[in-house]
């Protein structure tokens, strides 16, 4: 009889040991996005700062790929892989959503527990024949998918940008698809 209950104890200190740790592994990647970034596909950038957020401000470039990098954070203890990217709702007005890459050009990448590594987000800057032209559009996050082990953890998770990239909808004449009727008056 004592065997039966020391035994029926370990057994749910063994669940709850396990519970735990099933817990721990489902729980949401840590991830975060910081400095130094980079950013290529536009002829003019600048970076400045407004009470606590920074921005970088891009020149936009009709149907031009803008490749923003930043350093992606792993601040848990366990590997991520990231399977896939895209942009939170509503989407940007000036940018669509192309792909986030590790530097070695894959979508698909592990970042181990306590690690981090360059990534570069990648946007198709599109649409100023819908906006007029002195308005702008901004991205400001991203939505990583990332995966567990054996499909524990599977997740998306929203990282925010170490900066908000911006762009402003350009004069027609940078604009090739502008009509007079595409744009709203503004």
């Amino acid at each position: 009889m004592v065997k039966r209950v020391a035994l029926a104890a370990a057994i749910a200190v063994a669940l709850v040991g396990g519970g735990g740790a099933a817990a721990m592994a489902t729980g949401s990647p840590e991830l975060r996005a910081t400095g130094p970034t980079e950013v290529s596909g536009t002829t003019g950038t600048a970076v400045f700062e407004l009470g606590d957020q920074t921005y970088r401000q891009i020149r936009y470039h009709d149907r031009g790929t803008l490749v923003y990098t930043f350093e992606l954070v792993n601040d848990g203890g366990r590997s991520v892989r990231v399977a896939g990217s895209e942009l939170p709702t509503p989407d940007p007005r000036l940018f669509d959503h192309v792909k986030v890459t590790d530097p070695d050009g894959r979508t698909e990448f592990t970042i181990e527990g306590g690690e981090s590594v360059a990534v570069s987000l990648h946007l198709l800057m599109t649409s100023c024949e819908t906006l007029s032209a002195r308005a702008g559009s901004s991205v400001t996050e991203v939505m990583l998918k990332t995966e567990g082990t054996l499909g524990i953890g599977d997740d998306e998770v929203t990282v925010t940008l170490p900066e908000e990239v911006r762009a402003g909808s350009p004069r027609e004449a940078r604009c090739a698809n502008a009509t007079a009727t595409s744009r709203s008056p503004g």
